[in-house]
Order: C-alpha cells, then sequence, then structure tokens
C-alpha cells in the first residue's frame, strides 16, 4: 500500500513537473512571437513603376509573428550613402504594407531591363511615330494607332484606335526605371526605341497596331490608373462630306429680250422727267 501511495506521489511530481515545462514552453514561444519587430513599411500607396523615395517609408513596430518573410528592417540598404534612392516598385505596395525584397528590385543598365519586369507582365520595345521627348521611365501612357480600313462600300477610310491603357513604360533608349539617367549623344534609333510593360494580350494588338497603322502615344498624368472603354473614331467623325452639304449655286431667273427693253424703256423716262 505505501509502495503504491509513493509511486502515485513520484508520478504526480512528474506530471506537474512535466505540465509546468509544457506550459512554460508554450508561454515563452508567445512572448516570442508577440515582442516588438521594427519592419520597413509604406506610408503611402506606391505605385507600381515608382521609384522609391525616403518619404514614402516609415518604420513601425510590429509583433514578431506578423513579420512577413523577406521584409526589409530598415530603410539604409534601399538608398545608396548620399540618400540617392536604388529601387523601384515591381508591384504597387499599399499604404501600411511591409516592404519585402520580392516587391522591389534594383536596376542599371549593366543588368538590363529584365530585372525590372513587374510580376505578370512582359516587356515589348516598340518605336512610335510622334516625338518620345516626353516620356521618360516612369512614365504612364495610353498606346494609340492610326489605321485604314474598308468600310462597308469597300472606301478606305482612316480611324484611331485606342490600343492599351494605363502602361508603364520601362525603359528609354538605353535609360532604364530606376537607374542613373544616362547623358550623351545616342543615335536617332536607340532614342526612339521606348521600353513598355505589358501583357502578352496587350503586346499582341500593339504589334498588329504597328503592322497595319501607325503607333501614337498619350502621357497620363500621375496618379491616373483608371482604365475605360473607348470607341474608335472615323475621320467622317471629325470631317464632314463637303459635297453633300455645300449650298448649291442659285439659278438665274431668264428674263425675255422685250422684258428687257421694257425695263429700260421705264428707267430711261423716269430721268428725262
Amino acid at each position: 500500500m505505501k509502495k503504491t501511495v509513493l509511486l502515485a506521489a513520484v508520478f504526480a511530481v512528474f506530471a506537474a513537473l512535466f505540465a509546468f515545462l509544457f506550459f512554460n514552453g508554450i508561454e515563452t514561444k508567445y512572448k516570442t512571437l508577440a515582442e516588438p519587430v521594427k519592419v520597413l513599411v509604406a506610408n503611402q500607396r506606391i505605385v507600381q513603376g515608382t521609384v522609391i523615395r525616403a518619404d514614402m517609408l516609415a518604420v513601425k513596430a510590429v509583433p514578431k509573428e506578423y513579420v512577413q518573410p523577406k521584409a526589409f528592417a530598415n530603410a539604409s540598404s534601399l538608398f545608396t550613402k548620399d540618400g540617392a534612392p536604388l529601387y523601384i516598385a515591381l508591384n504597387a505596395i499599399e499604404s501600411g504594407e511591409q516592404i519585402l525584397s520580392t516587391k522591389v528590385s534594383q536596376t542599371n543598365s549593366d543588368t538590363g531591363v529584365s530585372s525590372i519586369i513587374p510580376d505578370g507582365k512582359k516587356a515589348l520595345v516598340v518605336s512610335f511615330d510622334n516625338d518620345i521627348s516626353g516620356i521618360t521611365p516612369g512614365s504612364r501612357i495610353d498606346v494609340l494607332s492610326i489605321i485604314e480600313y474598308a468600310d462597308t462600300n469597300k472606301q478606305f477610310n482612316e480611324a484611331a484606335y485606342v490600343i492599351a491603357q494605363d502602361i508603364l513604360v520601362l525603359a528609354v533608349g538605353e535609360n532604364y526605371l530606376g537607374a542613373a539617367r544616362k547623358t550623351g549623344e545616342q543615335d536617332s534609333s536607340k532614342k526612339s526605341a521606348v521600353t513598355l510593360s505589358v501583357s502578352i494580350e496587350e503586346a499582341q494588338s500593339i504589334l498588329l497596331a504597328d503592322e497595319r497603322g501607325s503607333l501614337k502615344f498619350v502621357i497620363r498624368p500621375s496618379g491616373d490608373n483608371e482604365v475605360i472603354p473607348v470607341k474608335a473614331v472615323k475621320i467622317s467623325d471629325i470631317v464632314r462630306d463637303i459635297s453633300k452639304t455645300q449650298s448649291q449655286p442659285q439659278k438665274t431667273q431668264n428674263v425675255s429680250r422685250k422684258e428687257t427693253l421694257d425695263i429700260l424703256n421705264k428707267y430711261s423716262n423716269s430721268l428725262n422727267r
């Protein structure tokens, strides 16, 4: 009986000890996970393709368990010693979102454009027919094309089509998004080459429009990312067929010779009075 009681007491002690160690371990684990850790977050919405500046970032303390993998702890590695930005946003980063190494990219002319292509996009090099001096890497543009087509009457007409909207410019010539701008003379072919970030479907549309017509662009204002349906505009929508609306010449009234002589006689008699 005494041995049984003694064994029960020993087992009770061991059970209590194991329970203590188990719950103490859980408590320690959760305390560790709840410890605040500093991470780098966006203090505003950062649009895809934007060069990341210091004023867009903030350091925030969050529980360790909520720190995402590959999150930056501070901004020092995102900038040069002089404070110049080194990275661009490969995808849109929402306000309060942690800055992850998978969502940003450092680029320069040595690494080329492949390192700055956003997820799910391709890089397409095109040449526009209008002056590209207003485009810089990071600009957002709409791509248009003027295409000649045959109508139902087999008459050839021209129309302007919006081919793609809200397209990010990755590079202009050898100037890449996020890299230091190159200066100096470049040949005309490099000056006209513009690298766009597009989906594969947008690439198909742009290439077909380039083959059948002329490519143009319009630059979007900063922050304008709206994509809306746009109807094509035909030349007949802006220029009327004047042959149908031009006024006809007035017909002259036929007057007989006798009537003409009577009018002249009346006029002569009035002068002689």
